[in-house]
């Protein structure tokens, strides 16, 4: 049979849009980099023609043209193949964006039917019906609330000066209650000048000494409520 009719040649995919963008891709970046070494041959020659003359620099500038020329090849090429490879992801885009529209059909089609069945699940009369007798029901909710929320026994009104007074009142009181808690909080002794400003007799230390005898009288605190208050008298001698 093979020697009448031969072999069947194996068939062959063909290339997809993916494959061939990725071996342009690849291609231009090939290209790329030939360009790229040919801008470094190009600053190497006006580095030496800044420095050379004559027959040496009409040599450079040959050379520099001939490089020029391969970069200009290389860079049509590479707009070429940019091109090309934009072309086909545009197709490549329209053929995927193509499938997304008739995936999302197929799937609202569905949704569709499945909608259409749980629909007819529900009356509307039914649900309406529900509805006025839930509003009934949260309207006597309401007025219990109301009723069940009524104060006895509370005056008709307070007037704004009745405010004004009350809270001045307060403020006082709270006045007083902050300073009461701060000389509660301040420990019980006698500053320095308070002390100057005592006669020595009260702490019981001898007066200032005088060129003679002075007699003080020191009254002393009450026993008892019952007890007559007393004098004692101490002499001071220079």
């Amino acid at each position: 049979m093979h020697r009448l009719f031969g072999k069947p040649k194996p068939k062959v995919e063909a290339p997809t849009l993916g494959d061939t963008s990725s071996n342009i891709g690849n291609r231009i970046k090939d290209i790329d980099d030939k360009i790229n070494g040919l801008n470094g041959e190009l600053k190497r020659y006006s580095e030496q023609l800044k420095k050379a003359s004559g027959p040496t620099a009409a040599n450079i500038k040959k050379r520099a043209m001939e490089t020029l020329k391969r970069k200009r090849m290389y860079e049509n090429q590479r707009d070429q193949m940019a091109n090309q490879q934009f072309n086909i992801d545009q197709t490549s885009f329209a053929i995927d964006s193509v499938r997304d529209a008739q995936t999302t059909v197929s799937a609202m089609k569905e949704a569709a039917k499945t909608l259409k069945k749980e629909n007819k699940k529900l009356n509307l009369n039914d649900i309406d019906n529900m509805q006025d007798e839930i509003e009934d029901m949260l309207e006597d909710v309401g007025e219990i609330s109301e009723i069940l929320g009524r104060s006895y026994g509370m005056p008709d009104g307070v007037e704004e000066e009745d405010l004004d007074a009350e809270l001045a009142c307060l403020e006082d009181e709270w006045a007083a209650e902050a300073q009461a808690e701060a000389e509660a909080a301040t420990p019980n002794t006698v500053s320095a000048s308070a002390a100057a400003a005592m006669p020595a007799s009260v702490f019981s230390l001898p007066a200032q000494p005088n060129s003679r005898m002075v007699n003080t009288a020191v009254p002393q605190q009450p026993l008892a409520q019952s007890a007559p208050a007393q004098s004692v008298a101490a002499t001071s001698f220079v």
